[in-house]
């Protein structure tokens, strides 16, 4: 078991200057994510670590696919922040952002959750999504109650991706983080997601997030690459090869106790 593990450590916010990044989101004002991002992980020590930053496409557009890595301590945005500010530097022409999609809220069954710290998240997260341009999606997309819910979102990222001027979306195929931080399969529908996403034209770029032995939080970028789905498949064959190809790429950035649901299918690409 890494250091890591047996004593993970908690990361702090530099309030100071954090204060005018959060009064812009509040009036949901237009803020740069790269720029603020890089305030928040002023005080991270050790300092996160960035592997292979220069597989990241300076000029083309693409689509970033990660794992959901979060504990008590360290919320998933750490590990987005350290994402994004590193494609920013690398990239040497507009667009610098990536435009990433996030749960519109937190989820609660019932009780004081369900009562005041859904709405209050709802609203929370709509004014983080205007003022940096996230995409919004329904929070449990199996749930009855979201049903057909996540349409406006997915035409939402398509469009970004095609016109004149594509951008850059970037998303977590599992929407959550797996027992003991290991992948996870991803809900139902996210491989055709992404396959609408990519329209066999952009490429997929994975990174992998974990912590190392050392305790730096670390973001490897692995190479960019094609989606490929055979002809001829369902629509479930399909959804589920995309997403076995992008998580099996994800999973060989990361430590092997953290390949999770899909150890064979990283074992098997290792060995090819």
């Amino acid at each position: 078991m890494s250091q890591s593990q047996c004593n993970p450590r908690r990361y702090s916010y530099p309030v100071l200057h954090l204060i005018v990044p959060f009064v812009r989101v509040l009036l949901g004002m237009r803020s740069s994510l790269s720029h603020d991002a890089a305030l928040l992980l002023r005080n991270v020590r050790p300092g996160p670590r960035v592997l292979n930053a220069t597989n990241i496409p300076p000029t083309t557009p693409f689509v970033m696919v990660m794992n959901h890595y979060d504990r008590p301590g360290l919320g998933a945005w750490w590990g987005v922040s350290v994402i994004v500010s590193a494609v920013a530097a690398q990239r040497t022409q507009e667009p610098r952002e990536l435009r990433m999609a996030m749960a519109r809220e937190w989820w609660y069954p019932s009780g004081i959750g369900r009562v005041l710290k859904q709405p209050l998240t709802h609203w929370f997260f709509g004014q983080l999504a205007k003022s940096y341009g996230l995409i919004p999606l329904p929070p449990v997309i199996e749930k009855a109650e979201f049903r057909g819910q996540g349409a406006l979102a997915i035409r939402h990222a398509v469009a970004l991706m095609r016109g004149a001027h594509p951008q850059l979306v970037g998303l977590s195929p599992e929407g959550r983080t797996g027992e003991n931080l290991t992948l996870c399969e991803p809900p139902a529908g996210t491989g055709l997601f992404l396959l609408m996403l990519t329209r066999d034209a952009a490429p997929c770029l994975p990174v992998g997030i974990y912590e190392d032995a050392d305790m730096a939080l670390t973001v490897n970028f692995g190479a960019p690459f094609q989606l490929a789905v055979p002809r001829g498949l369902t629509r479930e064959q399909q959804d589920r090869s995309a997403v076995r190809q992008v998580m099996t790429e994800v999973g060989r950035l990361l430590p092997k106790r953290m390949w999770g649901a899909y150890k064979a299918d990283i074992g098997t690409r290792h060995v090819l």
